[in-house]
């Protein structure tokens, strides 16, 4: 399936009273910023950023949305909760079968009334407990995008990490974007040597020779190196070089990446873009980076790097490793949506608060990919931002 881009998100315990994609995006979320809280992701973040000033030029999530989705709130724990105790509750309140769901195989409704009552019970009275409840059901929830969000944000909680593991590798080889993307990245923090991981960093160099200098180009983001997309002949390449500029770069020889998850990954592939840019005689061009192929492109500018615009497209904030130099940039726009599933996962910040760093978020929620969709940049004028 393709979820579609949710414009108006079910508000909290709404969230799981239905079974529809976009109910489970805004579950997804819930459980993810679940998962975030208990681990102390959020305060975390901040304490990394270099200095005071640094940690004020960023915010976990846009502002905003807090009236439109509200979430539980919960203090990070150290403590495990006993699987089999959680199970056990679950078994007496609704039965043995509702911890044993096997998709295709069960009618989901008849669990529907398990994820309402929990999350009624989630936002009226938040502990860890209603929470591992919530999680532990969902592992096994019909929607793959909640399993590998449970999954995800359950790793802080369960002393069974192999079964967690095992939903997130499953979830790597989804051919829904958003479900592979959330899932891969989850696994990366968790487990980042899994096999499953590689084959969505394989990226093999272009043929072909260098054509002329031109002025602009796409660096893609993780896991995103055997993408269509930002290809020539991909969809938002075609609609950026024939409806938005007159010099994206179509040769041969395209600048990729491997998509690693890792510092390591994002320092080569700054590094091999300043030779890319260099070699091609192009400085001063424009980047379109989505994701952490936005950080890649910041991170170039301190490497010898000189660019005119940075448009990052949904890209994870870290401040206290990720910001241009300015002096070698004409201009940097920042474009996202909110409550980003793959930036949740990625336990970055969602917002830029930058003075040379023109933040715009999007009347979209959820999906990491929607800022690289044409039909996405022609609805709201993005044109018009950069």
């Amino acid at each position: 399936m393709s979820y579609r881009l949710v414009s108006k998100p079910l508000a909290g315990p709404q969230a799981f009273r239905k079974l529809d994609d976009a109910a489970a995006q805004a579950q997804a979320a819930i459980l993810l910023q679940l998962g975030r809280q208990l681990r102390g992701d959020d305060s975390a973040l901040t304490a990394r950023a270099a200095n005071v000033r640094a940690a004020k030029m960023m915010s976990v999530l846009a502002e905003e949305s807090e009236a439109e989705f509200p979430l539980p709130r919960l203090r990070a724990v150290t403590a495990r909760i006993s699987v089999q105790s959680t199970r056990g509750a679950l078994a007496r309140r609704y039965g043995e079968k509702a911890v044993h769901y096997v998709s295709g195989k069960d009618d989901p409704k008849r669990w529907a009334q398990a994820y309402a009552d929990l999350g009624d019970e989630l936002y009226k009275a938040p502990t860890p407990e209603t929470a591992a409840a919530l999680m532990e059901l969902c592992l096994s929830h019909p929607d793959e995008l909640i399993r590998v969000a449970a999954a995800s944000a359950y790793f802080s909680l369960s002393a069974e990490p192999q079964t967690l593991i095992k939903i997130l590798a499953q979830g790597t080889r989804s051919p829904e974007p958003l479900v592979r993307d959330v899932a891969a990245t989850a696994l990366a923090h968790l487990a980042p040597d899994h096999a499953s991981l590689r084959p969505l960093t394989r990226y093999k160099p272009p043929q072909g020779g260098a054509e002329p200098a031109h002025t602009s180009t796409i660096v893609h983001g993780t896991f995103a190196a055997s993408g269509t997309w930002w290809r020539p002949g991909g969809d938002f390449h075609t609609y950026l070089g024939t409806q938005v500029l007159n010099d994206l770069y179509s040769g041969g020889d395209r600048f990729g990446w491997s998509g690693g998850y890792s510092d390591s990954a994002r320092a080569q592939a700054a590094a091999d873009l300043v030779r890319w840019v260099n070699a091609h005689n192009a400085m001063g061009l424009d980047l379109f980076g989505h994701s952490h192929g936005g950080n890649a492109m910041m991170l170039a500018t301190h490497g010898g790097l000189s660019a005119g615009k940075l448009v990052l497209l949904s890209c994870p904030v870290h401040v206290h490793k990720y910001l241009p130099d300015f002096s070698h940039v004409s201009r940097v726009v920042s474009i996202r949506v909110k409550h980003d599933l793959v930036i949740l996962a990625d336990r970055g910040g969602q917002r830029f608060h930058h003075p040379r760093i023109e933040e715009n978020v999007l009347p979209i929620w959820f999906n990491h990919s929607a800022t690289h969709e044409p039909k996405v940049w022609k609805k709201h004028k993005i044109l018009k931002m950069i």
